[in-house]
């Protein structure tokens, strides 16, 4: 056989290959085409995103020029910065471009500028993603309307791009502009107790009239510039808080050493003088004055003969110009301020607040970092020297009787200390849907009070399902953040504002009653919300609580030995159950809550008998030792899946040395509520990174009665008590956190309410 020769072999593949390529060119033309048309529209697409953006920033952003000028200056922002840093990233890509350089440019220019305006304001920490959304929605809307502008509109792949176009952004615009989408949530009915008292929320008996105090000299605002009521002087705060910019001394007319004293007063009309409150609001923009949006509290209260200031602390608040370094140690000591300015006012005949304050009752309620100045400022108020700072002294010791708390921040330390404060009446209220404060920061807060029972006093948590941050203030309203990424937020789960204020008017004025006012019969609904349901809208409510007549005998603060309780004549068991297990509670983000607990989980399927069970080795004694009048009180959180939300159901049985045992199971007495998911955005890729878990455990306080056990078998002895089971019977499965196992003297009982 003849070989063929090697050159023709290499004529045959050359030709074959060429054909092979001619034909691949043949069928890319029209893509190429097509890529040519649309690069023009996608470029404009990714620039118009960006624009977009920096502009709609302009409509809640204020420079104090007014609204007309700081709308137009973003604009010209918007236009002439996009532009101009376009044309800057053409000239350097030109010589290494391939696809067209003003797509490139684009794109790159979009991506830097999008990228470090949403870290800027820190609305969402995975920003990279959020990032590469809007460039690529800007992409793709401007490739699909830029085809039929470039090819014109006749053709039938324009009909079909424009159409595309069209539908994707009216898709784009709906997702955007809409509320968001409502959790499935498990209707579970709890039944009211009767109240054993009259409606708080409702307006007392007195007559309001309000007054203004301030300078006299505020740029911004009439009521307290040149229109205020009563003159004040301001105050040095510079050795409080860090640097007090240019733009911000510009803004107010004012510098940080001459800080005024504003406040908005509701006195009620009468004779006698009244207990004081000051409301303080926390950071907003500054620029958006917040204390106003505490007038629907002052109102109610002083008609209920509390009289009421909202404090205005807005020059501390964050702004264009920048936030301040420690405004929360600034925040306090100012709150302070207001209470010294408030006992000269009372004592000057020619002002109107003269003989109207009763400086021996004083309350202080504090939003987002106002709740933390709040109880800092209670601290403060203990103090003769600034711990920050040994030079500077104070000389408050007020008597404050109550700190009231509406979502706040917990991040702040003194000394690298806890803040703890004793003795002090404390309410915590929090929403579900915080999507500011989105971790239960309060409770720590709740756990640095410590009632000593030197004095009478209570503390107590009201957690609410789907109340947000910013709805307990007017102003506020239901943005938890600023626009335009408020339109992210899933705000169709959300209380209404006036349901929302509603739950504040309700315990904020319940509260002040039973603590300042000596209302006894308003502390039912504290120790346990059902005595409140008929005056609160319909959510779900958890609520936690302690005043001096409960005793705890198992904190789980003592060792890491599962088997000891922190009374030594306590020993612990646990049988048949998946975990058993002690440890710190944590929020949705894995950040430190500051209570221990006994992890508890178990699955029938597994075994049917799980228990936990205290050994008691010689009997109680005063004051942890059960009486016939006497509760077991304890805390629990459900930490089942957050797909199942089922209440979860156990019995809890009492024996005692006599070899009788009764037992009670836990719905009978006050339901543990289902798990409660929460999604904070619209889509659930940027939950996790900003958010964490789906949901968040919280605390609820139950008591027992010992005539419930009494009244399932009379031969138990609760004086003889020798141990208690936590038996895992009545649900399937499911996993508990327990925490603060004790006895409650006091209780609902012993004050006549029905068990």
């Amino acid at each position: 056989m003849e070989h063929e020769p090697e050159f023709e072999k290499t004529r045959k593949n050359t030709h074959k290959r060429n054909k092979l390529m001619h034909l691949l060119i043949s069928f890319t033309q029209p893509l190429q085409s097509f890529f040519k048309t649309i690069w023009k529209g996608a470029s404009y697409g990714a620039l118009f995103m960006t624009m977009l953006l920096i502009f709609s920033i302009g409509f809640d952003f204020h420079t104090g020029l007014g609204q007309i000028m700081d709308v137009i200056l973003f604009l010209l922002i918007a236009v002439v910065s996009t532009l101009l840093t376009v044309k800057i990233g053409t000239w350097f890509i030109e010589h290494f471009k391939r696809l067209p350089s003003l797509l490139i440019a684009s794109i790159g220019v979009s991506l830097a500028i999008t990228i470090y305006t949403l870290d800027q304001f820190r609305q969402l920490e995975n920003i990279l993603p959020l990032s590469y959304l809007l460039i690529a929605v800007g992409i793709i809307l401007g490739a699909m309307f830029g085809y039929p502008l470039s090819k014109g509109i006749k053709k039938p792949m324009s009909m079909i791009m424009l159409l595309f176009g069209v539908l994707a952004t009216s898709a784009f615009s709906y997702w955007l502009f809409t509320p968001g989408l409502m959790n499935d949530r498990l209707s579970i009915n709890v039944e009211p107790l009767s109240p054993v008292s009259d409606n708080p929320s409702e307006y007392g008996s007195f007559d309001v009239t309000t007054y203004t105090y301030g300078s006299g000299k505020d740029k911004q605002r009439p009521e307290f510039g040149e229109q205020v009521d009563i003159q004040t002087m301001s105050v040095n705060a510079s050795s409080m808080i860090g640097e007090w910019s240019k733009e911000r001394e510009w803004f107010w007319g004012f510098k940080d050493t001459n800080v005024p004293l504003n406040g908005r007063v509701w006195v009620p009309k009468g004779k006698g003088s009244f207990p004081l409150v000051l409301i303080v609001h926390g950071n907003h923009k500054m620029e958006d004055f917040s204390d106003e949006g505490y007038n629907y509290l002052g109102e109610l209260l002083a008609s209920r003969g509390f009289l009421t200031v909202s404090v205005d602390e807005n020059f501390f608040n964050s702004s264009w110009s920048g936030g301040l370094a420690g405004d929360i140690n600034g925040r306090a000591w100012l709150l302070l301020k207001h209470i010294e300015e408030m006992e000269k006012l009372s004592s000057q005949k020619d002002n109107p607040l003269f003989n109207k304050v009763n400086m021996d009752q004083i309350a202080l309620i504090g939003h987002s970092r106002g709740g933390q100045a709040a109880i800092l400022a209670a601290k403060f108020n203990d103090l003769d020297r600034y711990p920050n700072n040994g030079n500077m002294t104070f000389d408050f010791h007020y008597n404050i009787e109550s700190v009231i708390a509406l979502a706040p921040t917990d991040y702040q330390t003194l000394s690298d200390r806890k803040i703890e404060v004793d003795d002090v009446n404390y309410l915590l209220l929090q929403g579900s849907y915080d999507s500011d404060l989105s971790e239960f920061e309060g409770d720590r807060q709740y756990n640095g009070i410590d009632l000593t029972g030197r004095k009478e006093a209570m503390k107590a948590a009201l957690y609410i399902d789907r109340a947000n941050h910013g709805q307990f203030n007017t102003t506020w309203g239901e943005n938890d953040t600023y626009f335009p990424f408020t339109l992210l937020l899933n705000k169709e789960p959300l209380l209404k504002g006036t349901e929302q204020r509603q739950i504040a008017r309700t315990y904020v004025a319940g509260f002040l009653e039973a603590t300042l006012h000596q209302n006894e019969s308003y502390q039912p609904m504290f120790e346990d919300y059902r005595y409140a349901l008929e005056w609160l809208p319909d959510t779900t409510y958890i609520s936690k609580y302690e005043d001096p007549s409960y005793h705890i005998y198992s904190t789980f603060e003592e060792d890491v030995d599962v088997t000891t309780a922190t009374s030594p004549y306590i020993t612990i068991e646990a049988n048949s159950l998946l975990q058993w297990y002690e440890g710190e509670l944590e929020f949705r983000r894995d950040k430190e809550r500051g209570t221990h607990g006994v992890f508890l989980k178990w699955d029938h399927s597994y075994s049917k008998n799980g228990t936990f069970k205290l050994n008691f080795k010689k009997a109680l004694q005063d004051p942890f030792a059960y009486t016939m009048n006497s509760s077991l009180t304890f805390t629990a959180a459900n930490l089942s899946d957050p797909s199942d939300q089922q209440p979860v159901d156990f019995t809890i049985t009492a024996s005692s040395d006599n070899g009788a045992s009764a037992s009670v199971k836990l719905s009978d007495v006050m339901q543990l509520q289902g798990v409660l998911p929460i999604q904070h955005t619209k889509t659930k890729y940027f939950e996790e990174g900003r958010y964490g878990e789906p949901t968040e455990p919280v605390l609820q306080t139950f008591n027992i009665p010992m005539q419930r056990f009494l009244e399932a078998n009379n031969a138990f002895n609760p004086k003889k008590m020798n141990a208690l089971t936590f038996e895992f019977n009545a649900s399937e499965k499911g996993k508990v956190f327990i925490d603060q196992i004790g006895v409650n003297q006091g209780g609902l009982t012993k004050k006549g309410l029905p068990s």
